[in-house]
C-alpha cells in the first residue's frame, strides 16, 4: 500500500463523499436553472449545500460564491476587486510569501499599471508587522496575504494583520489565502474580520473542481467568467449540484473533529521527527514553531530534496518538494529564499505533509526509508 504524505497537495476524497458524489450524479443530473421539478430538485441540493457550508465557514449563505477550486477564487478576489474599484489607489500590497495563484495575478496586475508592495517575510515564515505598517502609510487598493502557507505552514497573525489595516487604512479591502486553512485549524469568516476568504475543495477532502470565495457584504466584485450571469451575476456558467453537496459534505468532515485530528496530527509529526534522530539521520526543520502540524519542511543537508523524493518514491512513499503547482519548474523556493534560508540548504528540504489518515507504523517506515536513503545517497 502506497504511503500518501503529500495531503497539501491534495487530499484524497473521504469514502463517504465519493459515496453521495456519486449518488448526487445520478439524482440530480438537472440544470438547476430549469423551472421543472428536476431543475428545483438541483437547485435545492445547491441551496443546502451552500447553507451547510455557510455554518462551517461561520458566514452568510449569499457571500458565499462556488468556483472552479482555490485559484480561480484568487483570480476573482483580486482581479475582481480592482476592477470594480477603480477609483481606488492602484496600489496592491501582498508578500514573498504567496502561492502563485496570487504571485501571478498580482505580476499580471503589475503589467496593467498597478504598483506591488512585496511584504518580506521574518525567519518564521511570517509577514514583517513593521513593514506592512509602513505599506499602510499610503492607501492602497487592496490587501492579498495567504493565511496558513502551504510549503511551511507558516500561519500569519490575521487578527493583528486586522487589526493594523483598521488603524491606518480602514477602507482597505483584505483577501486572504485561505486554501491550507480549513481542515488544520479553527476559522470564522465572521470574526476573522477579513472581506475576502478563498479556498479549495480538493484540499479538504472533496473532488477536484470545486472551490470557494467569500465576499463580505457590501464588497462589490467585476465578474471575471460572463454568461448566463449566475451567482449574483459574479460567475456564470451552469452551477455543479453534485460538486457543491460533495464540497460540504467534505467541509463537515474535515471541521467536525478538528481539535481531536490537530493533537493527532501533532503526535504523527513528534514521532516523525523522533524516529529521525533515533536512527542518528542529520535534518534540519525549516517549518517555523508556530506551523501548522500539518505542513513539515525539513531539510536533509547533503541530499537534494529532488533525489530524496525520487528514493522514497521507488519505496512508494510519497512526499513533494514544496507546491505542486510549482514542482516542474527548475527554480530556487521563493518562500524558503524571503525566510532567509541558505539555497543549498532549501535545496535539500523536502515537504512532508500529513493528516489524521496516517498511522504511526506510516510513519516509521518512512523514517526508516529517509534514513536509509541518506546513508546510502549522502557522500562523506
Amino acid at each position: 500500500m502506497p504511503i500518501y504524505l503529500d495531503y497539501s497537495a491534495s487530499h484524497p476524497v473521504y469514502p463517504q463523499v465519493r459515496d453521495e458524489y456519486l449518488a448526487f450524479l445520478d439524482q440530480c443530473y438537472a440544470n438547476s436553472a430549469s423551472i421543472h421539478p428536476l431543475g428545483r430538485e438541483a437547485s435545492r441540493l445547491i441551496d443546502q449545500s451552500r447553507q451547510q457550508t455557510a455554518r462551517i465557514l461561520d458566514c452568510q449563505d449569499d457571500e458565499i460564491i462556488l468556483t472552479s477550486g482555490g485559484s480561480e477564487s484568487i483570480n476573482l478576489a483580486i482581479k475582481g476587486y480592482v476592477e470594480a474599484n477603480p477609483r481606488l489607489n492602484k496600489r496592491i500590497i501582498t508578500s514573498l510569501g504567496e502561492h502563485a495563484a496570487t504571485t501571478e495575478t498580482v505580476s499580471w496586475l503589475k503589467k496593467q499599471g498597478y504598483d506591488l508592495v512585496l511584504l518580506p517575510l521574518r525567519p518564521d515564515g511570517c509577514v514583517n508587522l513593521d513593514a506592512f505598517a509602513e505599506a499602510l502609510r499610503q492607501p492602497a487598493a487592496l490587501i492579498s496575504l495567504i493565511h496558513v502557507n502551504n510549503e511551511t505552514g507558516a500561519v500569519n497573525p490575521i487578527e493583528r494583520i486586522v487589526g493594523l489595516r483598521n488603524q491606518l487604512q480602514s477602507r482597505t479591502a483584505i483577501h486572504i489565502d485561505g486554501v491550507q486553512t480549513i481542515g488544520r485549524m479553527p476559522f470564522s469568516f465572521k470574526s476573522a474580520g477579513v472581506d475576502m476568504m478563498s479556498g479549495s475543495g480538493h484540499k479538504v477532502g472533496a473532488p477536484k473542481g470545486i472551490g470557494w470565495l467569500l465576499i463580505r457584504r457590501g464588497i462589490h466584485l467585476a465578474a471575471q467568467i460572463h454568461g448566463g450571469g449566475q451567482q449574483r451575476g459574479l460567475r456564470s456558467g451552469t452551477e455543479n449540484p453534485p460538486l457543491a453537496g460533495a464540497l460540504a459534505h467534505a467541509l463537515r468532515l474535515a471541521t467536525e473533529k478538528l481539535s481531536e485530528e490537530c493533537v493527532q496530527v501533532a503526535e504523527l509529526r513528534s514521532q516523525l521527527l523522533s524516529h529521525l534522530t533515533t536512527q542518528n539521520v542529520n535534518y534540519q526543520v525549516l517549518s517555523p514553531p508556530n506551523a501548522v502540524p500539518h505542513i513539515l519542511m525539513v531539510a536533509f543537508p547533503g541530499l537534494r530534496g529532488e533525489t530524496l523524493l525520487h528514493a522514497l518514491s521507488a519505496k512508494d512513499i510519497h512526499v513533494s518538494t514544496g507546491a505542486a503547482c510549482s514542482s516542474k519548474r527548475k527554480k530556487d523556493n521563493p518562500v524558503l529564499q524571503a525566510m532567509g534560508v541558505p539555497a543549498e540548504l532549501a535545496g535539500c528540504a523536502v515537504r512532508i505533509s500529513l493528516a489524521a489518515q496516517n498511522t504511526s507504523e506510516e510513519i516509521y517506515e518512512t523514517a526508516s526509508a529517509i534514513s536509509e536513503s541518506c546513508r546510502r545517497l549522502i557522500k562523506t
